[in-house]
């Protein structure tokens, strides 16, 4: 036999009551959502007293109803907790306190009233009265737990917003460039000394790595391909220009990372390396000189001597001419080697580098007679200023331009010079090319060029290109060779600026 279900309606007892109660509730719905909605008045006012609203309400359908026996009793719970979210614990639990007691005096007055207590509904009511009591004294313990976890993560995000931020401050302190890279190339973090090597890039947060620093993102990409998590070091040049060496470290868990970088400027590095070779180099000449000079300056002097005999004939004349020549190439020699192992320490001076390169292809082309359009200056921005000794930088760009007009062409009229200057983009150090439209030089001797004692040429000493490079390493800066696909010699100076 299947059993009937029973429906309960409400406010059976009473509907007159239960209709104004239930319009009445929905024009106080209506009002809880405008004053929300303005936050007026303060939202834990509203809290406690629609809660209290709410109750009054059930308390009035049940009355209508016929009391806990409805089964909706159970709603009560819902507005005794609703005060926790807003205000102390102890107004609820009041709350739920004076529910329970209204609860019981509810079905107590409906037992007088009909004229008998119903003992199963007054069991009803007491052991929804405990639940409510229960909830209420469960939901305060709750409240007060995550009341004292919500502290603690408060002062956990300040921890570590202050540990954020002195991490910071130390890192823009570093005197080496730091860069912290998201795994798609975006920049999360750049310290000053990063950006000043970097030169300075502008709205550097909203640009991925491969637009200011392609190099740098290569050797990245590269890490991240082949090492990654282990950390690596890389030598690179930035914009054909600043020497650096990065480290590449990896931060966080392979799926969710980041990277450190490690930027550090490497010509602080090459200029002690630089005097640690010139003092050794020093040494090495004053010793052989001694030993090579009295032996060569006997030779000569003898060669000398025989040549004022009057028995010689052409044969003995033209080796004694080869003689005193060789010898006095072997003295340039060592005279070239000792002027360099003595060079003094280089007297930096601020120079304004157009200015300074017009004054000296007046003088280059005047000794050499050189036509003006034969030679183009171009120095952008015009105003471009270098720190360098200025007899090291004339000694440095005589020899260049000298080579040039020596070996570029057979006829010297044919020669065209183009000196060009700048500074690339996204780079703090300038850059001067000296450039000439000659033969170039062969690709199998090019890795040769800057070899002391090497040279293609019956003439020279081979230490004009050592020289030259020597004297740009001593005053900070680089003198490197190019090639170009037009043909021709380019050989570059980058002034670094770091000191500046």
């Amino acid at each position: 036999m299947v059993g009937q279900s029973k429906f309960v309606q409400l406010g059976a007892q009473n509907k007159e009551l239960f209709g104004w109660i239930t319009a009445t509730y929905l024009l106080i719905a209506i009002i809880s959502n405008l004053s929300s909605y303005f936050q007026w008045p303060d939202l834990a006012i509203q809290g406690v007293g629609y809660s209290i609203i709410d109750i009054l309400v059930l308390f009035v359908i049940l009355y209508t109803s016929g009391g806990v026996s409805v089964g909706i009793g159970i709603l009560l719970v819902v507005p005794v907790l609703i005060p926790y979210i807003c205000t102390s614990g102890q107004v609820s639990i009041a709350m739920a306190a004076m529910t329970g007691i209204c609860l019981i005096g509810l079905e107590v007055w409906l037992g007088l009233k009909e004229g008998q207590t119903n003992t199963t509904s007054l069991t009803h009511s007491g052991i929804l009265t405990l639940f409510i009591m229960l909830a209420s004294w469960l939901g305060d313990r709750w409240i007060r737990k995550a009341d004292e976890m919500a502290k603690l993560a408060n002062r956990r995000g300040i921890d570590l917003a202050n540990l954020s931020q002195l991490n910071q401050s130390i890192l823009d302190r570093l005197e080496s460039g730091i860069l912290v890279v998201e795994t798609s190339g975006a920049i999360r973090h750049m310290n000053a000394a990063a950006w000043h090597l970097l030169g300075n890039p502008g709205n550097w947060r909203s640009k991925p790595l491969a637009v200011f620093a392609p190099e740098l993102d290569k050797h990245y990409q590269q890490w991240i391909d082949e090492v990654s998590p282990r950390t690596a070091s890389y030598d690179l040049r930035h914009q054909q220009a600043t020497e650096l060496r990065v480290r590449f470290t990896q931060l966080g868990t392979q799926t969710r990372r980041n990277t450190l970088i490690n930027l550090e400027d490497t010509s602080e590095q090459r200029e002690k390396v630089q005097g640690v070779k010139l003092a050794s180099l020093g040494q090495l000449t004053a010793s052989i000189a001694h030993e090579i000079r009295n032996p060569l300056g006997a030779i000569s002097h003898a060669a000398q001597l025989m040549s004022e005999s009057q028995n010689l004939d052409k044969a003995d004349t033209r080796l004694l001419q080869i003689i005193q020549a060789n010898a006095k190439r072997m003295n340039l020699t060592i005279e070239s080697v000792l002027n360099l192992s003595r060079k003094k320490e280089p007297k930096r001076e601020r120079l304004p580098l157009k200015g300074w390169l017009h004054s000296f292809l007046r003088d280059f082309m005047l000794q050499h007679n050189l036509k003006e359009k034969q030679v183009t200056l171009f120095i952008e921005p015009a105003d471009l200023m270098i720190e360098f000794d200025p007899a090291h930088l004339h000694q440095i760009m005589w020899n260049l331009c000298r080579n040039a007009f020596k070996y570029a062409h057979e006829n010297p009229q044919k020669l065209q010079l183009d000196i060009q200057g700048g500074t690339p983009a996204h780079s703090r150090d300038v850059l001067l090319n000296i450039i000439d439209n000659g033969r170039g030089i062969p690709e199998d001797l090019r890795q040769r060029l800057f070899e002391p004692f090497f040279t293609t040429s019956t003439q020279g000493t081979g230490l004009g290109l050592f020289m030259a490079r020597e004297l740009a390493l001593s005053n900070g800066s680089a003198l490197e060779y190019l090639s170009l696909p037009t043909g021709g010699c380019c050989f570059r100076i980058v002034f670094s600026r770091s000191a500046h």
